[in-house]
C-alpha cells in the first residue's frame, strides 16, 4: 500500500485454530505493508501475535507440528503426567512449544517492537479459583451461543476481570514465555497459573478481540471462527475464516490439521487482498507473491 492501512492489529484466541492467523498474515503482510503501531492478543492469539512480531510464524508451525507427531492421545497416560499436568498433557506441551519457538532473537524483536499487550482474565473468587470458573465457563458458552459476537460480556457479570499486560516489558524482563502460557490457561482442565500474585485464566473467556491501550486508528481484527453478529465499527475490519477451519481447538495430536488450517488462512488471505484491492488498490511495487504452502 502507499501507506500502511492499519495502525492496530488484534489477534483473537482459538487454540490450534490460531494457525489460521499465521497463514492469513503470511499472505497479506507484504502486500498490505502491515506494520501496526499497536498489537493485542488473547489466548492462543497471544502466541500468534508474538510470532508475528518476532518473525517466528513458520517456526511455530514446525515446532508444534513436531510436538504433535510425538503424541497419539489428548489425555495424560500415566500417573506422573496426571500429577504434573492434570487431565491432559496440553499445558506442558504448550510451554515447551512456546519456549522452543521464541528464541532470544525473537524475544529481542518483541522487546523492541510495536506496543504489544496480552489479555489475561482473573477468576471471580480467589479462595476457590478453579471451582469458580465453572459458572463463568457456562456464562461464556452462553454468550457465544446467544450473542455470537467477539466482544463477550456475560462472564464479567459473574465477577471475572480483565487485565492487559505489557508484553514488551515481559520480554525485557525475561517473562514473555510465562505471560503467553498464562494467557492460554483453559479451566477447569488446566492447572491455574498466576501473574503478579493473582490467579489467571484464559482471557478469551472475557473477550475474543481485546482493543489495545491507546485504541485509535484503523484496526484489523483477526478471528478464528464465524460469528453471527460482527460489530459495525467505522475504524475496524473484522476478518473471520470463510468456513470452519480444520483444526480442533485443543487437539494436540494431528500435524495435518494445523497445516491445513494454515493453508486455509492463506486462501482467505488471497481472497481478502482481492476484496481489499477493490476499495484500496494495492501498489504493485509493494506487492510480493505468497510463499509456497507449507509441507
Amino acid at each position: 500500500m502507499a501507506d500502511a492501512p492499519f495502525e492496530q492489529l488484534v489477534f483473537s484466541g482459538g487454540g490450534t485454530r490460531c494457525f489460521w492467523h499465521g497463514g492469513f498474515l503470511d499472505t497479506v503482510r507484504g502486500p498490505l505493508g502491515l506494520k501496526p503501531e499497536r498489537v493485542a492478543g488473547v489466548s492462543g492469539g497471544a502466541l500468534a501475535a508474538a510470532c508475528f512480531i518476532g518473525g517466528r510464524d513458520e517456526k511455530l508451525l514446525e515446532v508444534m507440528g513436531a510436538a504433535f507427531d510425538r503424541r497419539d492421545v489428548n489425555v495424560s497416560t500415566n500417573w506422573n503426567e496426571i500429577g504434573e499436568n492434570g487431565l491432559t498433557p496440553h499445558q506442558q506441551m504448550y510451554r515447551e512449544v512456546v519456549a522452543d519457538t521464541l528464541d532470544a532473537e525473537a524475544i529481542g524483536r518483541i522487546a523492541d517492537g510495536p506496543a504489544f499487550e496480552v489479555l489475561l482474565a482473573h477468576p471471580p473468587h480467589s479462595g476457590f479459583p478453579k471451582l469458580s470458573t465453572f459458572p463463568m465457563m457456562a456464562a461464556y458458552l452462553a454468550d457465544i451461543a446467544i450473542r455470537s459476537t467477539p466482544h463477550v460480556i456475560f462472564p464479567e457479570t459473574l465477577g471475572a476481570r480483565q487485565q492487559l499486560v505489557d508484553a514488551r516489558k515481559a520480554a525485557r524482563d525475561g517473562l514473555i514465555v510465562d505471560l503467553i502460557c498464562n494467557a492460554a490457561v483453559i479451566p477447569p482442565v488446566f492447572n491455574l497459573q498466576g501473574w503478579n500474585g493473582r490467579k489467571v485464566i484464559d482471557g478469551g473467556m472475557t473477550s475474543k478481540a481485546p482493543m489495545p491501550t491507546g485504541n485509535r486508528g484503523r484496526t484489523l481484527v483477526l478471528l478464528t471462527r464465524k460469528f453471527r453478529n460482527l460489530p459495525d465499527h467505522p475504524d475496524r475490519v473484522y476478518v473471520e475464516p470463510s468456513r470452519a477451519v480444520p483444526a480442533d481447538k485443543i487437539d494436540f495430536t494431528d500435524r495435518g490439521k494445523i497445516v491445513a488450517t494454515w493453508n486455509a488462512g492463506m486462501a482467505d488471505g488471497r481472497s481478502f487482498l482481492r476484496a481489499f484491492a477493490s476499495t484500496a488498490p494495492l501498489v504493485a511495487a509493494n506487492s510480493s507473491p505468497s510463499p509456497a504452502d507449507p509441507a
